[in-house]
């Protein structure tokens, strides 16, 4: 990725992010407290909307806030993966081209994560905890596991960006959670635009340095798609559902994330980064329609 073109963006995104930059621990005007009785989370976006499966607004509004929690932790605990698989390999020969902006990147990472676990903490009594990943990305050689961490940070970035950028924009619920949602996407469009540029150019080197036949190519876009499902899963959180004080909590849960409702939801949440997976030819099919999220 050193081509003038490359290059032309890199120092286009480096200026863009000196020119926004913010203090985090200024940039927040916090209110005394979010009441209980509003809408955390626009209802079009909680996790059993569209299923008929929960229809009480008290306990909706209950699952509002404790997803709203779950939406922030996730947050925190992806940004936390994704610092340290970048501070892995800032300042190292293979990403030198990348080191300015990879520093803004990081701080502005960093700056997410405070005030998405601020919001918890002052409001919701924390975060929840980080949930076990039985998708591993290891074993696959550095020039595989470069794609592996940066396809992961792109998912992660796609997905939330999705609610962001439309919970940013959302007079039903409290304007201190529509201006967080509205700041990480601001600050989002530049990460998912370098990062699809920096994956192809990844994925094209590892092929190259590993001389990869078919098999590992499938191997890493089965690692992937496996990776996209376990995302999708983790906005089911079996602590929010609880906490929401709804009847039988892990039942629904379950029912939600296999209702047909809910895949053809997962499926538009995934689309623009299902399309480019396919389209710079990472993925032979697209991860689509009919993934079984609840396994």
């Amino acid at each position: 990725m050193n081509d003038a073109g490359s290059g032309a963006m890199l120092a286009r995104l480096s200026e863009k992010s000196r020119h926004d930059h913010y203090n985090p621990y200024t940039r927040f005007s916090w209110p005394d407290e979010v009441p209980e009785d509003s809408w955390w989370m626009t209802p079009e976006y909680l996790t059993t909307h569209g299923t008929g499966l929960v229809e009480d607004e008290r306990i909706l509004k209950a699952l509002a806030r404790r997803e709203t929690v779950n939406f922030f932790s996730l947050h925190v605990h992806g940004i936390r993966e994704l610092m340290i698989g970048v501070s892995k390999r800032i300042h190292t020969p293979d990403f030198a081209d990348y080191n300015e902006y990879l520093h803004h990147f990081l701080g502005e990472e960093n700056a997410h994560m405070w005030f998405f676990a601020e919001f918890c903490y002052r409001y919701a009594g924390g975060i929840y905890p980080e949930a076990y990943s039985p998708v591993r990305g290891e074993g696959f050689g550095p020039a595989w596991e470069d794609v592996v961490v940066f396809a992961r940070i792109l998912i992660f970035e796609e997905i939330f960006d999705y609610f962001n950028s439309r919970l940013g924009k959302s007079a039903e619920i409290p304007a201190i959670l529509r201006e967080i949602h509205a700041v990480h996407h601001h600050d989002e469009s530049r990460h998912v635009a370098f990062g699809k540029q920096l994956l192809k150019h990844l994925y094209a080197r590892a092929c190259e340095q590993d001389q990869a036949g078919p098999e590992r190519r499938l191997e890493i876009e089965n690692y992937i798609k496996s990776y996209m499902t376990y995302s999708v899963r983790s906005l089911y959180s079996p602590h929010a559902y609880r906490d929401s004080g709804m009847p039988k909590a892990l039942e629904t849960r379950r029912a939600a994330m296999t209702h047909p409702v809910r895949e053809a939801f997962h499926s538009k949440v995934m689309a623009r980064v299902d399309r480019f997976f396919v389209a710079a030819g990472i993925f032979q099919t697209a991860w689509g329609v009919g993934n079984d999220v609840s396994k």
